[in-house]
């Protein structure tokens, strides 16, 4: 997996969702996100909140910290202003090899 920005989450979320081969109707009732919402963040086609990128780790069996920070990171690369407080929560030191 690589560490790219809002697009390249999306992507890589997907991938685990593809590694432990799991379907959009299963991921949608194990998360108790709507199947619009999960493909429009796993394609790229919207950023996805840090609560329905933390609800498909934890259906998929990811490491919520670690795609907390992915998610942060992505937030930072393309300057988004997706909920400040988690963004700025999170210190440098933290994102060291995920940025």
């Amino acid at each position: 997996m690589t560490t790219g920005g809002r697009k390249q989450l999306g992507i890589d979320l997907d991938e685990l969702r593809l590694l432990v081969g799991m379907s959009y109707r299963e991921l949608a009732r194990r998360t108790g996100c709507a199947r619009s919402t999960l493909h429009d963040a796993l394609t790229g086609r919207r950023f996805p909140r840090l609560d329905t990128v933390l609800a498909i780790a934890t259906a998929c069996g990811g490491d919520t910290a670690r795609w907390r920070l992915r998610w942060v990171a992505a937030c930072r690369r393309s300057g988004a202003a997706q909920r400040a407080d988690d963004v700025s929560a999170v210190d440098e030191a933290q994102l060291t090899g995920v940025l």
